[in-house]
């Protein structure tokens, strides 16, 4: 059995499709997702199909799932992205976007010391207060209230963490660490701005530069301009497909990337 952890997938059926296809998938073996699997691409419907029919796999969700999880409950004055309507009028549709809610913002797996999200983990946080935070999330969201979690769950503060914060501040942080997070301001409060290169932007710090409480391998995405990446025990998987760029299929039990492909 093999364990392929995917890249930002972003709506890429066909270019999913090829990438198993390099890599010799087959049925025994499980695939892990780093997020982002809808959006920017054409068939956000497929890739949601393919990915909950899987019967070995790991998910996490990242922004731009979280995305067409709120645009799909058609808030009064919300914008709906062409790509969440293309889901919600497929004839399964509504399973589709629903079975988003089930999938949590952080995979942990102790004995092979490796952890995935979309954004990384927060570097003062443990893995234990990882999973808490991710925990926390999930029973909103799975819970009868979600659709009032959702309702309120975008914004932007708290950017600082604290042991302190409780009810929808602490859900928030959690939900932007995990889905946005790239750099750190020199105080250590979450910086949504700046999106290009290390080397572009002075000033800031990436997450994975910072000191960690946690020492574990960490897969991650969501960062296209930084592309496959690693650094220390930060591995990015984000090939950047969505915008000409790769997308990448990770290796997990080797630890090494087993293939890319290259966007048509």
């Amino acid at each position: 059995m093999a364990i392929f952890a995917i890249g930002d997938v972003h709506g890429h059926l066909d270019g999913l499709l090829r990438l198993l296809d390099k890599v010799g998938y087959g049925d025994g073996d499980e695939l892990w997702f780093v997020g982002d699997l809808v959006n920017r691409g054409p068939d956000s419907a497929g890739v949601l199909r393919f990915v909950h029919g899987l019967r070995l796999k790991r998910v996490v969700l990242g922004n731009h799932d979280f995305s067409m999880l709120v645009q799909a409950q058609q808030f009064p004055g919300s914008r709906m992205q062409q790509s969440t309507l293309d889901v919600l009028r497929a004839e399964d549709g509504e399973g589709l976007i629903d079975g988003l809610r089930q999938f949590p913002l952080l995979h942990v797996e102790p004995r092979l010391q490796l952890l995935m999200s979309h954004a990384g983990l927060f570097p003062q946080w443990s893995v234990e207060e990882g999973q808490a935070a991710s925990d926390a999330v999930s029973a909103q969201l799975r819970g009868d209230g979600y659709r009032e979690f959702l309702h309120e769950i975008f914004g932007d503060k708290p950017d600082r963490w604290s042991a302190n914060l409780q009810g929808m501040d602490y859900w928030r942080f959690a939900v932007n660490a995990f889905c946005r997070m790239r750099y750190l301001n020199t105080d250590g409060s979450l910086n949504f701005r700046a999106k290009d290169q290390p080397k572009k932007t002075e000033g800031l710090l990436p997450w994975f530069s910072m000191p960690q409480q946690c020492d574990w391998l960490q897969l991650f995405g969501h960062w296209a301009s930084l592309g496959l990446h690693t650094e220390g025990q930060a591995v990015c998987l984000d090939g950047g497909y969505a915008w000409g760029g790769q997308l990448v299929a990770y290796d997990v039990l080797h630890r090494r990337v087993a293939a890319a492909i290259k966007a048509k």
